[in-house]
């Protein structure tokens, strides 16, 4: 089941746009070159520039952002499991939030400076793909009764969806 905040966000001053690059370069350590063969060639060009340039979905257009279907999300480069249906909420920031990976070490957490902020990136413990930031201390556990405080924001073309099966 899908909680959802009983608060909204203010709009966004400035949409992030695919096309236009986050400001690099990242501290991530496992980041998988350009020319390199591990890039599924199956991938779009908007997956391509999110997963392994590091760039941003606009929000709201994700197509995971409103799915309620049980089952788990699945890295789009490489296909591990990432998150599970029933770790999902609705944050109304954009893009799909969970609160925890679907086992430990199935992501990696790297410090994230640009965008004049410090934040904290996450990235497929697999492959290295981009999939967003994860965000500490908003409230979530008081507001929504979550286990723990955790956002992870993560962009719905990084992921993969597969529907849980006899559901």
């Amino acid at each position: 089941m899908l909680r959802t905040a009983a608060f909204s966000f203010r709009s966004f001053s400035r949409p992030l746009l695919v096309s236009r690059p986050c400001l690099r370069p990242f501290s991530t350590n496992i980041r998988l070159e350009m020319s390199s063969p591990s890039w599924n060639p199956k991938l779009t060009a908007e997956q391509l520039l999110v997963l392994r340039d590091k760039h941003t979905e606009r929000p709201h257009t994700g197509a995971y952002l409103h799915n309620e279907e049980s089952g788990t999300y699945h890295c789009a480069n490489c296909n591990a499991p990432l998150y599970k249906s029933d770790t999902k909420f609705d944050s109304q920031c954009g893009w799909p939030s969970f609160y925890e990976e679907a086992k430990k070490g199935a992501i990696t957490y790297h410090k994230d400076k640009t965008m004049y902020m410090e934040r904290t990136e996450i990235c497929c413990a697999n492959c290295g793909g981009h999939l967003g930031h994860v965000f500490e201390g908003e409230g979530w556990k008081e507001r929504l009764g979550l286990p723990q405080d955790v956002r992870h924001c993560v962009n719905s073309v990084s992921l993969n969806f597969t529907k849980k099966e006899g559901k």
